[in-house]
Parts: C-alpha cells; sequence; structure tokens
C-alpha cells in the first residue's frame, strides 16, 4: 500500500498516512497528529524507494548540527525575527514537494 502525504491547513505539519490504492481520492479520516486539525491537503503518493532514505532531514543528514546551526544564525542578530519561523522550518524539511 502507497503512503500519501498531508499537510494541515492549521499549523502546515506534514504527515503520511497508508491508503490503498482504490482509497486515493477519498480524503484523509485522520486528523492532523499535531494539533488535531481536521483540514488536510494531500500532496502526493510516495512508493518506497529502494535503499535511499525517503525521510532524511537536515538533522538526520547532519547528526542534529543542523538545528544547532538555525539556533546560532537566529540569535546572531544578522536574520530579522520574522524569518526565525522559517529556520524553524528548514529543520523538518524533507526531499518531498508538495502540491500548493
Amino acid at each position: 500500500m502507497p503512503n500519501y502525504e498531508y499537510e494541515c491547513d492549521g499549523c502546515k505539519f506534514q504527515f503520511e498516512d497508508i491508503q490503498s490504492m482504490s482509497n486515493d481520492k477519498v480524503p484523509c479520516k485522520n486528523p492532523c497528529p499535531e494539533c488535531g486539525e481536521k483540514k488536510v491537503r494531500k500532496g502526493f503518493r510516495t512508493a518506497p524507494v529502494g535503499g535511499a532514505d525517503a525521510t532524511l532531514t537536515p538533522d538526520k543528514a547532519t547528526g542534529g548540527r543542523w538545528s544547532e546551526m538555525m539556533e546560532k544564525i537566529k540569535h546572531s542578530g544578522q536574520v530579522a525575527p520574522k524569518y526565525h519561523d522559517k529556520l524553524d522550518a528548514s529543520t523538518k524539511r524533507t526531499g518531498r514537494r508538495w502540491f500548493g
């Protein structure tokens, strides 16, 4: 069964849900696991990738140092506070693409 990716309309949390291919047009029945919001957008289906980590994040790739670097950048005064949430979001990103 393929994984279908979703993004919460409320908090923008990205998560996966496994559904049969015959139900690919059916909306996700599960609420956002982060905030409980029921409105989520479907991204695209991912199939297992042989030997590649489809959930690779910057922290996984750097052994946790990405988050440390983003915190240093935020507190250096070189980035305006209005962009701090973008730096935080960069820590959770994967190579996946979303519709939108």
